[in-house]
């Protein structure tokens, strides 16, 4: 079987330094908030480009801090192509989602703004005004770089390009008040009583492991990239992503209006591939565009852990069902 994402071949990519790494945060008794966490942080807001990082336990806390920091709780707008915890970290912030359709507009009269980079793709924003802008970043590590949004926001779900070994998130920024705010929330206000907060926390054992693979994240990208492309030059039948300048590649989309077909033909053939679907609650449904594209699109196996055989047997799989 050709796994979408495997993580017992990440740990062993990795092995020795990831043992090294968690034996010293157990042998060292450092398991909340010690310097593993600021060493992360330090090196995240280095490679994304802003003056402060906050580690956070998954990315849908750091949406949803982010929200919290700049005291947004009227009307936000985000796509209806996203992952249910974008709209969710809206709602638990008390604010209300508006929701527009692919190649659709933001002209609405909103308080904020969320861009959402699926698969690694920059989604633009336009904001015709002064607004918040939030970029949901949770699959666009690399592709975010010197930003000038107030908040970005990022996963370290283990399936991410820089995934750890559960569940883990971060907040980069350049605004010092948000910093300041999502690093006291994370931790209740522990020492600062100025609001409640609750236990959005990055684990030390987790930002270890973390600070081993952000040394190796650019070759990480390289190799995702060489993939991609071989994807893009040699698939044939099926609809194509956009090779976007400055992209990164999280995942590899692939779109037919035989979606279903092709998903269970490749699991017979032994090669695992992810539906790209995303429903919300009824209350905020898929808008028709978004629907039909979720429906008809597929997530192929493209990490760096693949091997050249492993690629070109994807590739020959789909050939021989688009004949």
């Amino acid at each position: 079987m050709i796994r979408f994402f495997d993580p017992a071949k990440d740990y062993l990519r990795f092995k020795k330094e990831y043992d090294a790494a968690w034996e010293s945060v157990n042998t060292r008794g450092d398991l909340i908030l010690r310097k593993d966490v600021e060493e992360f942080e330090e090196r995240l807001a280095d490679y994304v480009g802003t003056k402060y990082a906050v580690a956070l336990s998954s990315g849908t806390d750091a949406i949803y801090l982010s929200l919290k920091a700049l005291g947004i709780t009227g009307r936000v707008a985000l796509p209806s192509h996203t992952f249910k915890a974008t709209c969710g970290a809206v709602l638990n912030a008390g604010a209300t989602p508006v929701i527009y359709d692919m190649e659709g507009t933001e002209e609405e009269e909103v308080d904020a703004h969320i861009p959402v980079h699926i698969a690694g793709e920059i989604s633009p924003f336009h904001v015709s005004k002064e607004l918040p802008v939030i970029e949901d970043a949770c699959q666009a590590i690399g592709a975010v770089k010197n930003p000038t949004s107030q908040a970005q926001c990022w996963s370290f779900y283990p399936a991410k390009i820089l995934g750890a070994k559960g569940d883990a998130g971060a907040i980069t920024t350049n605004s010092l008040s948000l910093y300041e705010y999502a690093k006291e929330a994370r931790n209740h206000f522990k020492t600062d009583n100025r609001d409640f907060g609750g236990n959005h926390r990055m684990d030390n054992l987790q930002a270890a492991l973390l600070n081993v693979k952000i040394k190796y994240i650019d070759e990480i990208l390289a190799r995702r990239k060489e993939i991609a492309e071989r994807y893009l030059d040699k698939l044939r039948g099926v609809g194509l992503p956009d090779n976007q300048e400055g992209r990164v590649w999280q995942d590899f989309i692939v779109r037919t209006e035989k979606r279903d077909a092709l998903y269970d033909f490749l699991k017979e053939q032994g090669a695992e591939s992810i539906k790209n679907e995303y429903p919300f609650s009824p209350k905020y449904p898929k808008l028709p565009l978004t629907a039909k594209y979720e429906a008809e699109t597929l997530r192929i196996p493209c990490n760096e852990n693949l091997t050249d055989e492993e690629v070109n047997t994807v590739i020959e799989k789909v050939n021989s069902w688009s004949k």
